[in-house]
């Protein structure tokens, strides 16, 4: 999983010296190259990626769980007894315990190949000086907990909003559907 802050900062540390272009420092090919795929694989290894993935995808998905199925049942207008969600929530944790491998290493393929496509080996290679530097280890060793924190402001945040996106969703429907039926009954 990507980390845009931590990405974007990377970049901003790694920009060339005043005065000087980024010809002079970087070639600029952002071809995939083998030796690009490799420099990224380097780079993921050198900012923990795959640990970072697996101590997220736990209490992210565990997350997205809880709301959808608070959703599902708000849409059905169901509610289901505490032991049923429990038990839910437990086989959907254990399904995502039994991908994480899987789907860590498909993750990790897929995010080098995407990081080879948009930067050089040489690059790649400066990025991962940088994620070396101590400020940007703590902010790797942290950074499961920090997006898990800033996804649950996010959602929580998102609720605050839906009663008046569902209120405005309704209007629509209900303007469509009077509509539909006068032009049916003309």
């Amino acid at each position: 999983m990507t980390r845009p802050l931590l990405v974007g900062l990377a970049l901003i540390l790694s920009a060339p010296a005043h005065g000087q272009s980024p010809d002079q420092q970087f070639p600029t090919d952002n071809s995939t190259t083998e030796a690009a795929v490799e420099a990224s694989y380097r780079l993921l290894d050198s900012t923990g990626y795959d640990e970072q993935l697996k101590a997220t995808i736990g209490p992210m998905s565990l997350m997205v769980f809880d709301e959808m199925l608070l959703q599902s049942m708000k849409r059905e207008g169901v509610e289901l007894d505490d032991e049923l969600k429990q038990k839910l929530r437990a086989a959907f944790a254990e399904e995502m315990d039994q991908l994480v491998e899987e789907f860590t290493r498909d993750s990790r393929i897929e995010a080098g190949l995407v990081y080879a496509r948009y930067f050089s080996a040489s690059e790649l290679d400066r990025l991962t000086e940088i994620y070396r530097d101590p400020v940007m280890r703590k902010s790797l060793t942290i950074g499961p907990e920090l997006q898990t924190e800033l996804m649950t402001i996010g959602m929580d945040n998102m609720r605050k909003y839906q009663p008046g996106i569902e209120h405005r969703m309704k209007a629509v429907m209900e303007q469509y559907l009077s509509d539909l039926l006068a032009t049916e009954t003309s």
